[in-house]
């Protein structure tokens, strides 16, 4: 998930594919924010700063309905991941009654700074780096005038799993959806994925290979999640080789058993890229149950 381009396994483990997952979908299920939006303000295109790194953003809000909107900020996965590549995630979130702004990943694109890639000896300083630019296009965009600073959410996938809860408790956001987003620390993750992409090793002979694991942890979310307190959806892949669900499922249900506002959903048949499988459905219910009208 974090190490490998540009491979069709790495490249699946980014927004990417999560783009191209979410892009199919278009049309809202009934019941969430009022009618469909036919069109849509922007796209705005600017630049946001986070102390000396440059973000290039690209922000868009609904065209018709009562704003202000509701809105997201959508994350990144691995690898070098642009504002275009959030396109599809984007429309849907639209299409739905949402403001959106995406940016390209710093070092990438336009924006400054540079690109480096998250390993578990670099992530407890990446992975802080990198919510601190998510959280930064937080506070831009809450103050749009289109934007009810009330209801501003993340989404993102895979690497966004370790970003997005970093970036929610700085700050404080009001809800957040991770699609394939580990719990698990990048050591483990990386240590799975060793065993996992790009073989054919049947996933539950894997069932046990973290136990074995003695390396660097490197950068741990649970942290983050045992701190914040706001309504969280995991969609998480039954067959995924990037990350390992079962151990993800075992550490949001602690999580939900401790009292936290979390759920997760989890599709049997479904690869790290959720590619062919229906979220839309479980996303509008639980938008329509955590973010106010």
């Amino acid at each position: 998930m974090i190490r490998r381009l540009p491979s069709l396994t790495a490249i699946a483990g980014s927004v990417v594919a999560v783009a191209a997952i979410v892009a199919g979908a278009c049309n809202r299920a009934p019941g969430v924010r009022g009618s469909a939006v036919a069109r849509v303000i922007g796209p705005v295109d600017g630049t946001l700063a986070n102390g000396d790194v440059r973000l290039s953003f690209r922000f868009e809000a609904p065209g018709q309905g009562d704003g202000p909107f509701p809105a997201f900020v959508i994350g990144h996965g691995s690898g070098e991941v642009r504002k275009e590549d959030c396109l599809g995630l984007a429309g849907n979130l639209l299409r739905r009654g949402f403001a959106i702004l995406c940016y390209d990943k710093r070092g990438v694109g336009r924006s400054t700074g540079t690109y480096v890639g998250v390993d578990a000896i670099n992530s407890h300083e990446l992975i802080p780096d990198l919510a601190a630019d998510m959280a930064a296009a937080v506070r831009f965009i809450r103050n749009r005038p289109e934007v009810d600073p009330r209801r501003v959410g993340l989404i993102g996938g895979s690497q966004a799993g370790w970003i997005i809860p970093h970036a929610a408790r700085d700050a404080g956001v009001n809800f957040m959806i991770l699609l394939v987003g580990p719990t698990v620390s990048v050591g483990e993750e990386i240590y799975f994925s060793k065993f996992a992409e790009e073989t054919t090793t049947p996933l539950a002979r894997l069932g046990g290979v973290l136990k074995r694991y003695e390396g660097p942890r490197g950068f741990d979310p649970r942290l983050d999640l045992e701190a914040l307190d706001i309504p969280g959806l995991w969609l998480l892949a039954g067959s995924d080789r990037s990350i390992p669900t079962p151990e993800t499922v075992a550490i949001l249900d602690d999580l939900i058993a401790a009292g936290k506002p979390y759920e997760r959903v989890v599709y049997p048949k479904a690869d790290h890229s959720l590619r062919g499988t229906a979220i839309w459905p479980d996303i509008d219910r639980w938008l329509d149950a955590n973010v106010a009208k």
